[in-house]
């Protein structure tokens, strides 16, 4: 799964790349809103948690991938420049390796890793497809019980590369982009919770 989603970071990159030398649309000036869903893969063993493996370790390993969805709001301030806002809720599944953390050792399934990210930034046109993006905010913890975390909420940010792509129907897109997104650790220590996530989501202005 590691390698499959590089290989698609990379695609994705490639077509960004290609369409933005070769695009041929009108970015309407007014307000557009997204909504899309989200593949997400946790970055090395950076993921903390917190849940002790029995060999002392971090139980990073058992949450490699997650799934999601989100709402992103993009409101104009000059031309091709927006203010973004982000909702979102993506839920980080345990892996085989889960069954190895302390937790499930003494009897107790470790559960999965539900996030909700909300998020201010900016978005920067690059032509009239290709656009960059820079947001940061809080991820609020949805199970905090559950993962044994000390905290409810963490500083989050996350830069992202995105293609925009015109439908039949007016004013309509796909908006497709991938992102880095890290946020602070929701224990006591200083691990990070780090992923690259890929969001295809449909576009439309008011």
């Amino acid at each position: 799964m590691k390698f499959t989603f590089k290989a698609l970071i990379y695609s994705f990159l490639f077509i960004c790349l290609g369409s933005a030398a070769n695009a041929q649309i009108n970015v309407p000036d007014s307000v557009r809103i997204s909504i899309g869903a989200e593949l997400a893969s946790t970055t090395g063993t950076d993921f903390g948690t917190g849940v002790n493996t029995p060999s002392g370790g971090t139980a990073a390993s058992a949450y490699n991938n997650g799934v999601g969805i989100s709402l992103h709001v993009d409101v104009p301030v000059i031309s091709q420049l927006y203010i973004t806002a982000s909702a979102g809720y993506i839920t980080f599944l345990t892996s085989k390796d889960a069954s190895y953390s302390q937790q499930a050792v003494t009897g107790n399934k470790l559960a999965n890793f539900n996030t909700i990210p909300l998020k201010l930034g900016v978005k920067l046109l690059l032509g009239n497809r290709f656009y960059v993006q820079a947001e940061a905010g809080e991820t609020i913890l949805a199970n905090k019980a559950a993962v044994y975390a000390l905290y409810n909420n963490a500083f989050t940010w996350a830069p992202q590369l995105g293609l925009v792509l015109p439908l039949k129907k007016r004013h309509t897109y796909i908006d497709a982009g991938i992102r880095y997104e890290s946020t602070q650790t929701f224990y006591n220590n200083t691990n990070v919770n780090s992923f690259w996530a890929l969001r295809v989501a449909y576009a439309f202005n008011l």
